[in-house]
């Protein structure tokens, strides 16, 4: 029987999917880059298109006006080349840099700020041919090769759609010159872009979602390394740190909500600050129930101003209760003064009749 202790069944932690992310192994969505990409380009495409008819008016004309010199054929020939490839750098310039600049803003929002040369490290498993292999027919491999596939066919269908119901347009150019068929010619790219983002679009959402569940599941852990990795963080004086902090953090958070209820704070007044609660018909005496110091007394003071709790200023009553634990009844030394502290407050929350009869 298998031990089951080795099934990775186990969803990763958090330092599990940290020790990925420093050796450079996270997920992201290509598809999802990819669709960003090709809407910012086509939109430059588009924006541009006008300058680029006139490019190629000018090119088309200065071509056709050579011809019927054959005499300077060549050195027409040659300065076509160079508007040419001048003509298709303006163009593509601007569509480049703004799809690296959206590519590596889209990465970004993906992964975040991440910086490893882990993955250019030599491997000794990169070079298993067996592995490479395994890797090569892997079920992510297979989606991937799908995915692909099915991209490429619906994008052809799409193109041919397109092409198919605007045939009569593109006939008509032929005899419409230059002009017109770059005219026509902007109308399919712009038709056949926005089909294509759609189906992009559709895709990248899918891609989202596989690409973090197959994360996931390869970051999958069995039971014996989640309890190797609780052994080796209990260890750990920074993971140790972490837990305090934590604790801290749910134990003021407690004292704070308990502060509400108490029936006096007691104050030095500036640097401490102590809230007690006596419920007669439970307690031996009364308890400290919150404390703080400094920023925190004055949260503490605060919290009381806004709930009505009684704030009374008793510099060394303040000091002795600030060495008592949360939680704790007050020493039998401090019954005395708390009591008269008490009786005040009683006193100032009752009825004006039962002061009157007092």
């Amino acid at each position: 029987m298998a031990d089951e202790s080795g099934e990775k069944t186990e969803e990763p932690t958090d330092k599990k999917i940290d020790d990925a992310r420093k050796q450079g192994n996270v997920w992201k969505s290509r598809d999802l880059t990819g669709v960003f990409v090709f809407l910012v380009g086509m939109g430059v495409v588009k924006s541009t298109w006008e300058g680029v008819q006139v490019r190629f008016h000018d090119l088309f004309m200065f071509t056709f006006d050579h011809l019927t010199h054959p005499q300077g054929l060549e050195k027409a020939t040659y300065n076509a080349m160079l508007m040419a490839t001048g003509d298709l750098l303006i163009m593509t310039l601007p569509i480049a840099g703004a799809a690296a600049i959206v590519g590596a803003l889209v990465e970004f929002l993906q992964v975040g700020s991440l910086f490893t040369l882990d993955p250019l490290i030599p491997k000794l498993e990169k070079l298993n041919p067996i592995e490479g292999f395994k890797n090569m027919f892997s079920k992510k491999q297979l989606v991937e090769l799908l995915k692909s596939m099915l991209k490429i066919s619906i994008t052809g269908y799409v193109v041919y759609g397109v092409v198919r119901d605007a045939m009569a347009l593109v006939v008509a150019t032929i005899r419409g010159g230059p002009d017109s068929t770059m005219l026509v010619m902007g109308e399919l790219v712009y038709r056949v872009s926005v089909r294509v983002s759609m189906l992009l679009f559709v895709f990248a959402i899918f891609d989202v979602f596989f690409q973090r569940r197959a994360y996931m599941k390869q970051l999958m852990m069995t039971k014996d390394e989640i309890k190797k990795e609780y052994k080796e963080s209990e260890g750990d004086p920074h993971h140790k740190a972490k837990r305090k902090e934590l604790h801290m953090e749910i134990l003021e958070g407690a004292q704070m909500e308990a502060a509400k209820g108490a029936d006096v704070i007691v104050t030095n007044p500036d640097h401490y600050a102590i809230a007690l609660k006596y419920d007669q018909a439970k307690d031996a005496a009364p308890m400290v129930i919150a404390k703080g110091m400094d920023a925190r007394a004055q949260a503490l003071k605060q919290l009381g101003r806004e709930h009505d709790v009684p704030l009374l200023r008793n510099v060394p009553l303040a000091h002795a209760l600030y060495r008592v634990e949360v939680g704790q009844e007050i020493p039998e030394a401090l019954y005395d003064a708390v009591a008269e502290v008490l009786n005040f407050v009683y006193q100032l929350k009752a009825p004006p009749a039962a002061k009157g009869a007092a």
